[in-house]
């Protein structure tokens, strides 16, 4: 994507005690959020994933999730 000049934002506005979903499909697509080429999906073996931090249900604090970013698999696992 060398040579474009395109500013991404995703804006987001929530109420107390509203929960976000993260909709998995399509974070994958989502250029805002950041990749990394140092980690391989364990279900087909691909080199590269979306990742983002979150809370994990009945958990405190936040996690790293992983989705994969191989369009036809769309394996998710937590760090």
């Amino acid at each position: 994507m060398s040579g474009t000049n395109f500013v991404y934002r995703n804006v987001m506005d929530h109420t107390a005690g509203e929960f976000t979903q993260v909709l998995y499909d399509d974070v994958t697509s989502d250029p805002t959020l950041p990749r990394t080429k140092s980690v391989h999906c364990a279900a087909c073996g691909h080199g590269e994933a979306v990742f983002f931090q979150a809370t994990a249900r009945g958990e405190e604090g936040m996690t790293v999730l992983f989705v994969c970013a191989n369009p036809s698999c769309g394996h998710r696992w937590r760090d």
